[in-house]
């Protein structure tokens, strides 16, 4: 009987709770998954979650890690986009951390040196970690995998942190590493990335295909004017929304995208720039005062899609929004039992069982109906898909299209490349903070843009000065 590398037995891939894969010595295998399922088994692997009846066998034998310490004693290794690396410190004070290295410090960065040679990867050793992009991060977290003498290596969604090429560059080092006997798992929510592997297994759910069709219609007139927008790390940012349309930024993780939807909302200071609703100057407006104004905001997943059932009931998060209204106060006080049979209208109309709110694509779809409801001109919504299965995804982006086919202007920020190119309109792309270029979807690549993301190239097909 062969003895991989790595086996896991027990698989909930969906309706089948028996599902398996193996990971042969030398070899670089990928699994493609949907997202949840990808953060479950890299936190098995690493001793993070239980995963039910879930084994594992690495080189035969049974495993069953309790920390990525333990996990690493048996030779494994996983590498997540959520960075550990510590703030201030340079990857090379990082390896200077690591114990057990032979032949000393000196030793231990030659062999980091020689490492990101084979990984194809320039990296700058004596930076603070905290001011690396994403994807040198990730790879720094890679390097320090390998540094510490893992034999099987698993790399949670590399398309989270890594633009294509980067993604393409990196698989590419660890294919030679494999040569050497190291074994690596790609645990992957997208096709392209699966494809770069040597071998697949498929653990992916069914999806329901495409988007929604939009409506053809031409873009209304201007209804959010930013202009050399800076502070909280952003640089000089100046773009257009219309009626009628999404408008995707697009940004590797750590690029500004929180800045721009609290600038754009009202809870970051500005150092300069202006703002202008339907032509009125609301720069100086609070977060209160712009939502009243007519921009709504959905916030990302850390921030429980701005549904916070832990500290409001189900009707007090629909009514959020709307709590000032005659409907849902009277003389001060709040009329609760308003707010739920609301609340309940909604559930039944998004054809949510009751006791299911705080499902994650529950609590994003609640939100953007509740932020979408009533008289809004601009909705801005901050990664309203992370960690959201394909099917939940394609279902929140047909939900923004509908407000787009509602002739309101929409502001998708997001760190995912493929959600900017099929929900958004226009694509502009994001940098440390600062509109790197500006794309038709229908005519660039994922790969075009990754190359802006990162600041490979910088200009796009549209210019940010007023005209």
């Amino acid at each position: 009987m062969t003895a991989y590398a790595l086996e896991i037995n027990h698989i909930p891939a969906g309706a089948d709770k028996n599902a398996a894969l193996q990971v042969r010595e030398g070899e670089l295998h990928a699994a493609l998954a949907g997202r949840p399922l990808c953060a479950l088994l890299a936190d098995t692997l690493a001793g993070l979650s239980r995963g039910g009846k879930t084994e594992i066998y690495i080189a035969g034998k049974a495993v069953s890690p309790r920390s990525p310490r333990a996990a690493l004693k048996k030779g494994l290794a996983v590498v997540s986009p959520e960075s550990a690396l510590g703030s201030g410190l340079s990857l090379a004070d990082h390896i200077r951390l690591l114990p057990g290295m032979p032949g000393g410090r000196k030793k231990a960065r030659e062999k980091a040196e020689s490492l990101c040679a084979e990984l194809g990867w320039k990296a700058d050793l004596s930076a603070p970690a905290d001011g690396l992009a994403s994807g040198d991060r990730y790879r720094g977290e890679i390097l320090l995998a390998l540094l510490r003498g893992c034999d099987v290596l698993a790399l949670r969604e590399p398309e989270a942190a890594l633009t294509p090429l980067e993604t393409e560059e990196t698989v590419a080092g660890l294919r030679r590493l494999c040569r050497q006997g190291i074994s690596v798992l790609l645990l992957t929510a997208r096709e392209k990335v699966a494809a770069l592997a040597d071998g697949l297994t498929s653990l992916a759910p069914e999806t329901d295909g495409a988007p929604i069709d939009r409506l053809d219609l031409t873009t209304g007139g201007v209804v959010l004017e930013i202009r050399n927008l800076s502070g909280g790390g952003l640089r000089d940012v100046s773009f257009e929304a219309r009626a009628g349309e999404i408008l995707a930024v697009a940004g590797m993780p750590g690029s500004g995208q929180q800045a721009l939807a609290d600038a754009l909302t009202g809870a970051l200071p500005l150092k300069e720039g202006r703002v202008r609703l339907n032509g009125r100057d609301i720069t100086g407006y609070s977060v209160g005062e712009r939502a009243r104004a007519g921009i709504a905001y959905v916030p990302g997943p850390d921030r429980c899609f701005g549904f916070p059932l832990d500290r409001l009931t189900v009707g007090e998060s629909m009514a959020l929004r709307r709590y000032r209204e005659p409907a849902f106060q009277e003389s001060g006080f709040l009329r609760k039992g308003e707010m739920r049979r609301y609340a309940e209208e909604v559930l039944d109309w998004l054809n949510i069982p009751p006791g299911e709110e705080a499902d994650p694509q529950n609590r994003a779809r609640c939100a953007l109906t509740r932020e979408s409801d009533g008289n809004i001109h601009v909705l801005v919504v901050l990664h309203p898909t992370a960690g959201l299965e394909e099917k939940a995804a394609r279902d929140i982006w047909n939900r923004l299209i509908t407000v787009r086919n509602e002739r309101r202007a929409v502001v998708l920020i997001t760190a995912d490349l493929r959600e900017a190119m099929l929900a958004g309109d226009r694509v502009l792309t994001l940098h440390q903070g600062e509109l790197t270029g500006a794309f038709d979807p229908a005519l660039t690549t994922e790969k075009e843009l990754g190359l802006y993301l990162t600041g490979r190239r910088q200009g796009g097909e549209e210019s940010f000065d007023e005209e």
